[in-house]
């Protein structure tokens, strides 16, 4: 086995009940000593007793335990990241469990590849319960729900690396890369997903490649209230809105009518009109896609206005 050091980095808001509970169990369990590895634990503002449960692992565990008061998950994993010592440095949420060899088999695949400085690793859905419904078919199951079911391991596209199960070599972070603190989540009804991609596609954008290694396993805990048509519809609302953070050459040039260019007012009508045709029908993958299509240009007319005004000069 290699001799790599590994910060896992996570951080939590409310997080005292059942989720990091048993995130925090399955690190207790893990395969690799204590004096292989550090937890960097984010309490970041909660109201809840997540700060007391975090201190009550202690003994447990080789955790530092800090607070960010300021609501944002993205600024208090940044918090985090200036305190890590791991040469590869894993990134994750408090909503997982973790395999017992997790850790072992990151430190391997990083040893292994040294050539590699992102990795991402499987993430299995853990259902609060088990979904009977069949739009669960349709759905993009990696934007939705983080979901990244690849049993072979290999080079990978940057996009396949998702947040509760991304890995990178500290050397590409060094001081300076950071997270965008305006991606994430944040207080209020609406944020920008998409602040874990982000920051591996600009790794990516400056040299880094990037390895799927499979023997890597998260569960990923995906609450029965997120397992609803309408949640999933609405939830693309939210990646809509991060698209233009994400890609801002990809958003349409020309004449823009109240910031939002032509061609987009032109694409959101077209799936409005699908969605209120389709809405009053019975359950079909067209109607759920049509109504996921219309929430999910509504979220990326305002991330446009929000994130991207510059491409008006274009």
């Amino acid at each position: 086995m290699s001799d790599l050091f590994v910060s896992v980095l996570f951080a939590s808001y409310n997080g005292a009940s059942r989720r990091v509970r048993h995130m925090l169990d399955s690190l207790v369990r893990q395969e690799l000593p204590h004096d292989r590895w550090e937890l960097i634990a984010v309490d970041n503002n909660s109201n809840d007793d997540t700060f007391d449960l975090l201190k009550s692992y202690s003994d447990k565990l080789p955790i530092t335990i800090l607070q960010q008061r300021t609501p944002g998950k993205s600024g208090a994993l940044n918090m985090g990241l200036d305190r890590v010592k791991g040469d590869v440095v894993v990134l994750t949420d408090d909503d997982i469990r973790a395999e017992p060899n997790w850790l072992t088999a990151i430190v391997d695949c990083a040893a292994a590849h040294p050539s590699y400085g992102v990795f991402g690793g499987r993430i299995v859905p853990d259902w609060e319960k088990e979904p009977k419904d069949r739009f669960i078919d349709w759905i993009p199951m990696g934007s939705t729900f983080a979901i990244v079911d690849e049993t072979q391991s290999g080079p990978c596209d940057p996009t396949k690396v998702w947040g509760p199960n991304t890995i990178v070599r500290r050397e590409l972070l060094g001081a300076s890369v950071r997270y965008r603190e305006d991606i994430g989540p944040l207080p209020g009804p609406m944020f920008a997903m998409g602040e874990d991609a982000e920051i591996i596609i600009r790794l990516a954008a400056s040299g880094a490649k990037s390895y799927r290694c499979a023997e890597a396993v998260v569960h990923h805990w995906i609450p029965a209230s997120s397992v609803t048509e309408d949640w999933v519809q609405k939830r693309g609302e939210r990646l809509g809105y991060g698209m233009p953070a994400l890609f801002p050459d990809e958003v349409p040039g020309g004449v823009r009518l109240s910031g939002v260019p032509l061609p987009t007012w032109i694409e959101s009508a077209q799936w409005a009109f699908r969605a209120g045709t389709l809405y009053l029908l019975p359950q079909s993958k067209k109607r759920f896609w049509a109504i996921w299509k219309y929430y999910y240009m509504r979220g990326y007319r305002a991330g446009i206005r929000r994130y991207a005004p510059q491409t008006l000069a274009r």
